[in-house]
């Protein structure tokens, strides 16, 4: 009877004051409705995504929290739920704290095994298996890589492609005009050189001391008493020769003092004549008009150090959101 009491009661206070404190007498002015504790909550109705769906013709700005599915607050926006401001499983963040916290989990290349059982769920179910990307010195980019790999340098190598396409002009020297001297060392030619050589000798004449004698037979002619050579020639009868009388013969002196002209005939010496000749190559100089131009390779001094393109930039941790 007591209850039933004082329930019109309190709805007749509320009508009249147009505002509700609960824990309070004195609700703000800007609210139609102060719960006021210090050890409790207010709880909104909790249901299923599927419970939610059922809700005939939810009226705009209707609150409920969903307990399954990616679980949080939902507000019907008009035409459909979307879920309030809340981290959903997958995103990541930057920020200065050094260890997991409120189910962000440092990116550092643990293993999976080493998250809670609910996070290990996520994880797989986001694509990770074995570790976590390890995100140190690394920089948040979409590149085409797979979703979470780590790729890529702070650093890179320039090669000549790389320069711009300009010319380096220049003069060299203006004083280029010399001369080289060449003394090139003797040579020996070849030792296979079978060859003849004719000779023919200039004519030539014996010395004029030719002392010599020569042998003279002589006979006397009985019948006129003059010296007749015997040597047999025609005239001579074999009657006439019965009656000659022979001398003993004789020679002559021995100053025969005279030359003789000897003409030595040519002649050809044999092929078989393997020799070398040395020759030696005398010096040169050249022109002195020898301007000309030199190929100069020119060192750069590089050692191919690459180059840091890493920005300026603010040391920060990497998180995921896995939930706890």
């Amino acid at each position: 009877m007591k209850n039933l009491f004082l329930a019109p009661l309190m709805f007749i206070c509320f009508t009249v004051s147009a505002q509700v404190g609960i824990g309070t007498n004195t609700p703000d002015n800007s609210a139609m409705l102060e719960v006021n504790s210090t050890n409790r909550g207010l709880l909104t109705p909790r249901m299923t995504q599927a419970q939610r769906n059922g809700i005939t013709a939810p009226q705009t700005g209707l609150l409920i929290y969903q307990t399954d599915g990616l679980s949080g607050f939902y507000l019907y926006g008009g035409s459909s739920w979307n879920r309030l401001a809340q981290e959903s499983f997958g995103d990541v963040k930057s920020g200065v704290q050094t260890a997991d916290h409120a189910g962000w989990v440092l990116l550092d290349g643990r293993a999976i095994s080493t998250l809670s059982t609910a996070q290990q769920a996520i994880a797989s179910s986001l694509g990770f298996s074995g570790n976590l990307p390890n995100a140190n010195n690394a920089y948040l980019v979409q590149n085409g890589s797979s979703m979470g790999a780590v790729s890529g340098s702070n650093t890179t190598t320039l090669t000549q492609a790389n320069l711009p396409n300009v010319n380096f002009t220049g003069n060299a020297a203006s004083a280029g005009a010399h001369a080289h001297t060449v003394d090139p060392a003797s040579v020996s030619s070849s030792t296979n050189g079978n060859h003849s050589h004719d000779t023919d000798p200039a004519v030539v004449s014996t010395t004029t001391n030719g002392d010599h004698a020569h042998s003279i037979g002589r006979r006397l002619n009985s019948d006129n008493g003059a010296f007749d050579p015997g040597d047999g020639h025609a005239g001579e009868n074999s009657a006439a020769t019965t009656d000659r009388s022979w001398n003993n013969w004789f020679n002559t002196t021995t100053n025969g003092n005279h030359t003789h002209t000897v003409d030595i005939p040519s002649t050809t010496s044999s092929i078989n004549g393997n020799h070398a000749h040395t020759v030696d190559i005398p010096s040169t100089t050249s022109s002195t008009d020898g301007n000309h131009t030199h190929t100069v390779s020119v060192a750069s001094g590089g050692t191919a150090t690459a180059i840091n393109i890493a920005p300026k930039s603010l040391s920060v941790n990497m998180f995921i959101y896995l939930g706890f």
